[in-house]
């Protein structure tokens, strides 16, 4: 999980301004975990979803009150994120990326999504996924959305949802990011690039994303044809981890969500490409896993942390755990014991 929100305006105004401005923070990681903690001042919760070793890494930098990041990831993820209070999220991904799905929408590469802070939302990536993220405080947008020729583009923005782009302005832009964090580089373990070149970057940034957004933001977004696919399935998970003690059958989903098992099939593979045992299995590995790496309780075995989130076949829970994170839970357990 990523750090906690701050909890007051002055928390916020501290974290804004980071632990080191001006200084690109470039991190690479084995562990979904890890990986959600690695954006500063989010709340994050990662769950892999495709079977293989975890690889992700992020570089990121703050330019005073605007944070922007590059984030990449080799496994399919299911992911809860929050952004600190009172700013703006808007993320990119990669102009040749394969669809995601964020909340009820999808994600395709030639969109922006947009949401607030302070909100939670959820993220659905594909396998070998990259996502540009910039966070900017709202005073900041204010400020440029009042000079720009859109001044009610912040009315639109609070909405939060994915707008479309041009296919060649989204890959210019993309280009002009990444190659700013390259160049940024050079400035590693110098302390970063001076106050100024926070500002004068931070403007450049804000204000060439906000022209991207100004006339697709403006035009009423319609409504995707897999919506209810997605709120099906966002439905199912919350039902699911809301009762750790039981365990849940697809009949049970069924008969919960008002849907027929040919509907419930229909709305994972549409989503998510699997079945939905296989997506509500990993979510319960998932959570396993968490437990584990955290020590459980000396009184407690692998057997005891399987057996409260439904699996009784050791044998075939320990070959599944396996496939998905490729290492048994007994070697999970036993590094969070060194």
């Amino acid at each position: 999980m990523g750090g906690a929100i701050p909890s007051s305006e002055s928390d916020s105004k501290n974290i804004l301004l980071g632990d080191s401005p001006g200084q690109l923070r470039v991190r690479e990681v084995c562990d979904a975990d890890e990986q959600a903690a690695n954006i500063t001042a989010w709340y994050q919760e990662y769950d892999q979803i495709s079977a293989g070793q975890f690889y992700g890494a992020t570089s990121e930098i703050w330019l005073g009150r605007t944070q922007f990041f590059l984030e990449s990831t080799n496994r399919a993820l299911r992911q809860t994120c929050i952004v600190w209070p009172e700013a703006f999220w808007f993320g990119l991904p990669r102009y040749d990326s394969a669809d995601a799905y964020i909340d009820i929408y999808p994600l395709r590469s030639d969109a922006i999504s947009v949401r607030p802070g302070s909100v939670d939302f959820e993220l659905l990536t594909p396998n070998d996924y990259d996502i540009l993220g910039i966070v900017v405080d709202e005073s900041v947008l204010n400020r440029y959305a009042m000079i720009s020729d859109h001044p009610d583009l912040m009315e639109v923005l609070r909405k939060g949802e994915v707008f479309p782009i041009s296919r060649e302005r989204k890959m210019d832009f993309w280009r002009y990011l990444v190659r700013t964090l390259e160049e940024l580089r050079q400035f590693s373990g110098t302390g970063g690039i001076s106050p100024t070149a926070c500002c004068l970057m931070e403007e450049e940034v804000v204000s060439r994303l906000l022209d991207l957004l100004a006339d697709s933001a403006q035009a009423d977004m319609p409504r995707r044809s897999r919506q209810n696919y997605r709120k099906v399935v966002s439905r199912a998970r919350e039902y699911v981890l809301s009762h750790p003690n039981q365990v849940i059958s697809i009949v049970d989903l069924c008969e919960k969500l008002h849907v027929s098992r040919r509907t419930l099939q229909n709305c994972f593979h549409e989503v998510l490409g699997i079945c939905p045992v296989t997506y509500l299995k990993a979510l319960r590995l998932n959570v396993v896993r968490r437990v584990l790496k955290g020590g459980a309780s000396h009184a407690q075995t692998v057997q005891d942390v399987a057996a409260t989130w439904g699996f009784w076949h050791m044998s075939q829970f320990a070959a599944d755990y396996r496939n998905l994170f490729h290492e048994l839970p007994s070697e999970t357990l036993r590094h969070s014991r060194r």
